[in-house]
């Protein structure tokens, strides 16, 4: 039993390693391929992340946060389907919606996943101050996704960048949605926590 701990401890590194590429060459590809292929991997790598982190370290995400993420790679998903990048949807163009929206819902989860890996490293941190630790990582993920955006206009024949101002422009929208997503999260996830925690009852 310790020898296959040991081994399956091995091949984790690696095997995370493996994933994460994958994640990055989906985001490489994403905006090329079929919806129906872009869902089912979504679908997939949201699965193998949750058990993941429920097998490895104990932690039940909740679905509803899942769910979010998974709307969040339909934002982009549909936007390429029917063609609406590169053009008007309401005040914003679709790119820029799109990177507000994606970082809108896929905030909350951050920050409850910090929250609570925070807590198990024994750290008592606040929700408000696992938010700021969250939009930093946060910022940091959408910039490296900028940098996919460059490989795949640089190395690989693809049109990402329309512009010298369009890796700025998308930042801006992605920190406006960081902020607008840890301002709706905090609350909520404050709300749930209270409903969770057992009244306390005094005894007489």
């Amino acid at each position: 039993m310790q020898q296959t701990t040991s081994i399956t401890r091995k091949l984790e590194l690696p095997l995370v390693l493996l994933v994460t590429i994958a994640g990055a060459g989906f985001l490489l590809k994403m905006c090329y391929l079929s919806l129906v292929f872009n869902c089912l991997f979504g679908l997939l790598f949201l699965a193998a992340f949750y058990a993941y982190v429920r097998g490895r370290h104990g932690i039940d995400i909740p679905l509803v946060l899942l769910a979010l993420v998974f709307a969040a790679l339909q934002v982009d998903a549909l936007g390429n389907f029917f063609r609406m990048y590169g053009r008007q949807f309401g005040p914003l163009q679709y790119d820029e919606f799109s990177h507000m929206a994606v970082q809108v819902l896929i905030t909350p989860l951050l920050i409850w996943l910090v929250r609570r890996g925070m807590n198990r490293l024994g750290h008592n941190v606040s929700i408000g101050l696992a938010a700021l630790l969250a939009g930093t990582i946060m910022f940091s993920l959408t910039a490296c996704y900028e940098i996919i955006e460059l490989w795949d206009e640089v190395y690989f024949g693809g049109q990402r960048i329309w512009g010298k101002y369009d890796t700025a422009n998308d930042l801006q929208w992605d920190l406006c949605g960081i902020i607008i997503g840890s301002f709706v999260a905090i609350p909520l996830l404050r709300l749930t926590e209270e409903k969770r925690t057992p009244a306390f009852s005094p005894q007489i």
